[in-house]
């Protein structure tokens, strides 16, 4: 193969693979002419070292398409690392496939410029179909970003097993084509690993978030039950002081101390009335959550008020789901106010239904001299805040509202940080 065809095959072969990539991302087409000006310059880099017929250089290609992107497409180095290994070994697979049957009908004749060509745009076609498929992008770019420890672990073995076919196909192609089906039977086999393999730890992760959901509906479910007992004991004691006065107060000195003793008490629930949130959503279950929350705001100095919008709405996704989102923004909110003074710890929670659009908001007090604990991110629409866990709640919240095309956002106006999620 000469230097020019050498560096269009190049060219199509790091195309294909970053239509591919554009499952995980939109961000790599953002800018189509610096994208494709970017793969031909590294093509040409990689005709160069293709002189060199070093069969290692395999290495250096994968680095220099990887910094190459990362300078195109200002994509971290690390997803765009395992986005190119998981996609490079699907364009592998289907040049494998697609070799193999070229040299079952044509012989030695189908690795000709001509035949290497055909195969190139049947690749491009198939990566085209896989990669703007609007459907198949949704799913995959949820599936990434709620499983990606474990699309990583699958994306290493993909790359070993990547490197050892190429390394075979440089190093002697006829020993490929003499050993097709050898080499197609463990190339299936590795991939059906793989997927058994993925299968196995999606499951895994989905036991541990059924028991970190039951753990939390346990800990609601206690702390509400605590929350009772201790008026049920609150009631007792102003029962017992309304029984002392009877049995040691003259009749009308009695009934005058009991008048102002319940008077009392109905101010100081008013009061308290005011300063936390209602629970009557209209959802039982997210009634306990945030009588969980408001026992946890009394103790942080924190106001919380919930805005009663009527009914409950209808949201698509499940209850637990729904506690998640609410549980997890409120925390959120929790912890940026709790460094503000007493008086300026507000927090609000909204649920509504506007023309057939399901809101859950949270808005909580935000000044601009705090900027640089709480930011918003242009790229991710998400916080990025100082600490191990703030920030990681807002991306559990964003996995579920993706899951059901919900929408997500996060802005500021004036002294107000609002997060809102759409349904």
């Amino acid at each position: 193969m000469s230097f020019k065809e050498d560096i269009f095959g190049s060219f199509v072969e790091i195309l294909n693979t970053v239509i591919l990539m554009s499952l995980f991302s939109q961000q790599y087409f953002k800018s189509k002419i610096k994208l494709l000006t970017s793969i031909a310059i590294m093509s040409v880099m990689i005709g160069v070292l293709d002189l060199m017929d070093t069969p290692s250089i395999s290495i250096v290609v994968y680095v220099i398409i990887i910094i190459g992107l990362n300078i195109t497409v200002k994509r971290s180095i690390f997803n765009i690392l395992f986005e190119m290994i998981f996609a490079t070994a699907i364009t592998i697979l289907i040049e494998h496939v697609l070799v193999m049957l070229f040299y079952k009908v044509q012989g030695i004749e189908s690795l000709d410029f001509i035949n290497r060509c055909i195969q190139l745009f049947i690749t491009f076609i198939i990566c085209v179909l896989l990669g703007l498929n609007r459907k198949l992008q949704i799913k995959v770019q949820f599936f990434y970003e709620k499983y990606q420890e474990e699309f990583y672990l699958i994306a290493v073995t993909l790359f070993c097993f990547s490197m050892i076919e190429v390394f075979l196909w440089k190093s002697n192609n006829e020993l490929v084509f003499r050993q097709s089906a050898v080499i197609s039977a463990y190339t299936a086999i590795w991939f059906l690993l793989c997927s058994f393999l993925l299968k196995k730890l999606i499951e895994n992760r989905r036991q541990k978030e059924n028991i970190r959901l039951h753990e939390q509906y346990m800990e609601t479910t206690e702390n509400l039950l605590d929350g009772l007992y201790s008026e049920k004991h609150d009631f007792n004691k102003h029962l017992q002081a309304i029984q002392s006065l009877c049995e040691y107060e003259e009749e009308k000195q009695a009934v005058k101390e009991i008048e102002l003793y319940i008077e009392a008490l109905k101010e100081k629930e008013l009061n308290r009335k005011k300063t936390t949130v209602s629970i009557n959503t209209g959802n039982g279950v997210v009634n306990a959550l945030l009588y969980s929350k408001r026992k946890e705001t009394e103790k942080r100095g924190i106001q919380l008020f919930y805005i009663p919008s009527g009914i409950f709405p209808q949201f698509p996704c499940e209850t637990y789901e729904i506690v998640q989102i609410i549980g997890n923004l409120l925390d959120n909110a929790f912890e940026y106010v709790d460094e503000l003074e007493e008086e300026q710890r507000i927090v609000m929670l909204c649920i509504s239904e506007k023309e057939n659009k399901k809101q859950i908001e949270v808005r909580n007090t935000y000044f601009v001299e705090k900027s640089g604990q709480v930011s918003i991110s242009p790229n991710k629409n998400s916080s990025t805040k100082v600490g191990e866990r703030r920030g990681y709640g807002l991306q559990n919240v964003k996995t579920i509202t993706f899951k059901y095309h919900g929408k997500f956002n996060i802005f500021h106006e004036e002294n107000k940080f609002i997060v809102e999620v759409l349904f």
